[in-house]
């Protein structure tokens, strides 16, 4: 039969300067002891980072906060124990997991890292980006689940899963906007994901998949969730040194931020995209499905970007070419969008592939552009991937598609004001792709292929 072990029987007493102690003994005895659950009571309890062990639950009570130390010196510098394009130096977390088994963070409670104080304050001079510690931190977990809780204003990325089988989160609730770099969950290089459920306002990145190390993500479901950001609500990249495969998102809500607060160097108070699926570090992204999401506020619905950035670790000198194939979105809602039209783009000698767009509504705000100006994008295939890359000013109002194979957009409708005199659409270096009942302010395509160097359609 399971135990509880309660922090107060080993010493903690809330509001104190420092439970690190008793927490850390509560989670070693009940690990020791065949595993349990590690009970914190209503109050506030306050440590450095703790080590979480195999076969341990944490469970928050009703009324119980887990706050950060306010103590620089609380928080250990860990080395880097895997390769990684984020491990590049020593990292620190509040609550850190490394090769741990049967993990549980759930309840009515709240973990609060203290990401506010100011010890961690970041500015875009003085980023202090590998000392700021993590909130969560889990690598090469396995069975980890996370219900319930509330999280919020960590120093830097609230949750970080890292080469993680078997991993739930549900039912959590994340607000995280008081320093630069405030995602909200950050799942990388993991397999065997379920996220439902979820509502995620995060300064920067809500919720992103990552492929940081040699792992690819893959086997991962997304359900149900509310995502807010000033960055991207939703995304798959940037790192994509593994790849990404299988992924199915649905039942999705982006709408803007209810933070005052504007921690974002590019002060998006929208969200720059609300869908991002950015492939540029030498693996492949495939079979990726993304359907029922409504989305309202951000400067561009979508923006699917296959680069050849190729950013690792000092000792990984050989990528392959990275690729984009086999995605499907489908019944996607997006209103109140900005001027960056939404894009789908490879680079010269490679191509995005086998994407399908179907039972689409883009409603964009009305832009004045010049009509007769074509869209010349440089193609950018080394940079960093953000919808802004490209500028600002496109003269295309609903779609734009460069270097690219197999598209089909079908029954997909492009809105923006009369006033706005940009044409919807325009193709560059697109091959076998076709246009099914498509409509825009101007025209209505029953039946268009594709096969074209460029081709702009009202």
């Amino acid at each position: 039969m399971a135990q509880n072990f309660k922090i107060t029987d080993f010493g903690a007493i809330s509001d104190s300067l420092s439970d690190t102690k008793a927490i850390q003994k509560s989670i070693d005895t009940c690990s020791e002891n065949g595993g349990g659950t590690v009970v914190f009571p209503a109050g506030t309890w306050i440590s450095g980072t703790v080590f979480l062990k195999d076969n341990v639950s944490i469970y928050l009570s009703e009324g119980a906060t887990w706050q950060g130390e306010n103590n620089d010196d609380a928080y250990p510098f860990i080395d880097p124990v895997v390769k990684s394009r984020e491990d590049k130096a020593p990292r620190r977390a509040m609550i850190y997991a490394y090769q741990k088994k049967n993990i549980k963070i759930y309840g009515e409670g709240k973990i609060y890292p203290g990401g506010d104080y100011q010890m961690f304050h970041a500015t875009p001079k003085e980023k202090k980006y590998y000392s700021r510690p993590f909130g969560i931190c889990m690598l090469e977990c396995v069975n980890i689940k996370v219900e319930g809780v509330k999280l919020t204003n960590s120093a830097f990325w609230m949750q970080r899963y890292f080469h993680c089988t078997n991993l739930k989160i549900s039912d959590i609730t994340v607000f995280n906007h008081c320093n630069l770099n405030n995602d909200g969950v950050d799942i990388d290089g993991c397999n065997y994901v379920i996220v439902s459920n979820c509502v995620i306002d995060a300064s920067d990145d809500a919720l992103v998949l990552k492929s940081e190390g040699d792992w690819k993500c893959e086997n991962v479901t997304i359900t149900n969730c509310i995502l807010s950001s000033h960055a991207t609500p939703l995304k798959c990249g940037t790192s994509s040194v593994g790849g990404y495969k299988n992924i199915t998102i649905s039942n999705v809500v982006i709408k803007p931020s209810k933070s005052k607060e504007m921690h974002h160097v590019l002060k998006a108070w929208g969200g720059l995209s609300g869908i991002d699926l950015l492939c540029v570090d030498g693996g492949s992204m495939e079979n990726i499905s993304i359907d029922n999401v409504v989305i309202d506020g951000v400067e561009t619905p979508l923006f699917i970007k296959l680069g050849n950035r190729n950013s690792a670790w000092k000792e990984k000198t050989e990528f392959e070419k990275s690729s984009i194939k086999n995605i499907r979105v489908n019944n996607i809602t997006a209103t109140n969008s900005g001027r960056i039209t939404s894009s789908i783009t490879g680079y010269k000698g490679r191509n995005v592939e086998n994407v399908s767009l179907s039972n689409i509504r883009f409603e964009t705000v009305a832009f004045s552009g010049n009509p007769n100006k074509e869209l010349e994008i440089n193609e950018h295939a080394g940079a960093y991937p953000y919808n802004r890359m490209f500028g600002v000013d496109y003269p295309v109002y609903g779609l734009y598609v460069n270097y690219a194979n197999n598209i089909t957009l079908n029954n997909v409708e492009f809105v923006s004001d009369k006033s706005d005199n940009r044409p919807a659409l325009q193709f560059e270096n697109t091959r076998n792709s076709r246009l099914l009942n498509v409509r825009t302010c101007e025209d209505e395509y029953e039946k268009k292929d594709i096969d074209t160097d460029k081709l702009i359609l009202k």
